[in-house]
């Protein structure tokens, strides 16, 4: 049976909350995601300035689910990204303190530390999105698959194709792309290639069947063209909006700026300890 788009109207939602590109382009995906599974607990480990969680938050209020979301992180930064400004944390805190105060919950600590907060098999997505290494990301999904739900837990990875042409020599530092593939066979999988590449494992015995239609019709080079141009559409606003908001008469906004920067600074710390 053909990909039917009309099936993944709820992935058009329209995004409150776009901070940076890393991962907006998958946020229609993610909309799709909380629409089907309709979980209960959502954790995210890496939020950063909170495009991701926002996105996860948004959907769990829109479609009405008495669901939490938790977004862990130290907010100070890491060998990829440098040193993060305090203004990140201080920013997506508020937002979600004034948008979603009975959704939200943003835990400051290590992701080791804050895998003591939650019972096991008690999260249903899971989103990884740390330090990308493949130390790290092994680390984090083996101490956190027990508290993954193995009746509809969802595992998502970040960057599962960061390469050479798309971010350079930093690349090199990367290993979502090989510890995915090291576990994708064991359990139903979709990969995606766009906006820095997302992987996702379906972990749960018993998800909805819409999940499991999902997973069929990601078989279908549709689907993935539906998903990826949908991010294309959200990456465009966003730089639309950063346009709208900086770039005057020559001036580069200050978030671009810090972005540009904060890249700079990941190549440089990388290549030195290289």
């Amino acid at each position: 049976m053909a990909f039917n788009a009309w099936e993944y109207i709820f992935a058009k939602t329209r995004p409150e909350l776009l901070k940076s590109q890393w991962w907006i382009g998958h946020i229609p995906f993610a909309f799709e995601l909380v629409k089907r599974l309709r979980p209960e607990m959502i954790v995210e480990l890496g939020t950063y300035s909170g495009s991701s969680f926002a996105a996860f938050c948004q959907a769990v209020h829109i479609l009405g689910l008495h669901a939490k979301c938790f977004g862990v992180d130290l907010w100070q930064g890491d060998i990829h990204m440098g040193k993060f400004d305090e203004n990140i944390y201080l920013e997506i805190s508020e937002y979600i303190k004034k948008n979603y105060p009975d959704i939200g919950v943003l835990i400051r600590s290590s992701f080791d530390e804050a895998a003591n907060k939650f019972e096991d098999g008690s999260i249903d997505i899971l989103h990884i999105d740390g330090t990308h290494t493949y130390e790290a990301v092994s680390g984090d999904f083996h101490t956190w698959l027990p508290k993954v739900s193995i009746k509809k837990g969802v595992v998502l990875f970040h960057d599962i194709n960061v390469t050479r042409e798309n971010v350079g020599p930093a690349a090199e530092f990367f290993g979502v792309r090989r510890f995915f593939d090291s576990v994708k066979d064991r359990y139903p999988h979709i990969e995606f290639d766009h906006c820095y590449g997302l992987g996702v494992l379906v972990i749960g015995r018993e998800v909805p069947k819409d999940i499991l239609r999902m997973i069929n019709d990601s078989k279908d080079p549709g689907f993935h063209r539906f998903f990826e141009e949908l991010g294309q559409t959200v990456c465009n606003r966003f730089w639309q909006q950063q346009g709208k908001r900086g770039i005057l008469g020559g001036r580069i906004s200050a978030k671009i700026t810090n972005d540009i920067k904060r890249i700079l600074y990941r190549l440089k710390s990388l290549m030195f300890n290289s």
